[in-house]
């Protein structure tokens, strides 16, 4: 799957439990991390000159320190 439907993908799941949610405040939030992975998957459709597709995100970087990092 490329990247754009990853961002998108993720960014219905997000409208999907903000309509589910019924603190308005929470709702919201939902609302605003969808608009966010939308922006993701728009700039992702860019490719460069050489005919690769930017990634937003680094995939090299880990969101959780490893146990090892910890330590």
């Amino acid at each position: 799957m490329h990247r754009e439907h990853e961002y998108q993908h993720l960014a219905d799941n997000a409208r999907k439990r903000g309509s589910e949610e019924q603190n308005a405040q929470f709702r919201a939030q939902w609302e605003i991390l969808a608009a966010t992975y939308v922006q993701l998957a728009d700039q992702s459709k860019k490719i460069d000159d050489t005919g690769t597709h930017y990634d937003p995100l680094d995939r090299t970087r880990t969101v959780w320190p490893s146990k090892s990092q910890l330590n």
